[in-house]
């Protein structure tokens, strides 16, 4: 009996693992713009450079080589970061474009994105507790 237990328990802890949201998060200045998909393609992708009121919008990503990236591109944006990351080196090397900002972590993107007016960014997280999230998918 105790031999069935433990194994329903590992059972169990392999099976179950903490579900994690993808959400976007945007300044309060442009919180009530709610981006569609194919806006975020194109705004993560540095195509779109202003938000409707005119704004100009500044992008925030985790590092490219990050799970939490990898992440976000797949389930929010369909894409992957390989196919981002050559849309971003096509704009920098014609001249015509740049990269987003690059942030260490979920916390300094929460930062940045709530101090700097028209900005976006994304957290993979649990919990997100900021006036301008979206959820990603």
């Amino acid at each position: 009996m105790r031999g069935k237990a433990i194994g329903i328990c590992l059972l169990f802890s392999l099976i179950w693992q903490p579900c994690l949201a993808t959400q976007t998060i945007t300044h309060d200045s442009v919180a009530a713009y709610q981006p569609s998909q194919a806006d975020l393609r194109l705004i993560f992708s540095r195509q779109k450079l202003f938000w409707p009121n005119g704004e100009p919008i500044t992008v925030f990503i985790l590092q490219p080589d990050s799970s939490e990236h990898r992440q976000f591109c797949i389930e929010v944006l369909e894409l992957t970061p390989y196919v981002l990351q050559r849309r971003w080196d096509r704009l920098v090397y014609s001249g015509t474009g740049d990269r987003p900002k690059i942030v260490s972590n979920e916390q300094l993107m929460k930062t940045l994105v709530s101090v700097t007016s028209g900005a976006i960014g994304y957290l993979v997280s649990d919990s997100v507790s900021q006036g301008g999230d979206h959820e990603g998918k």
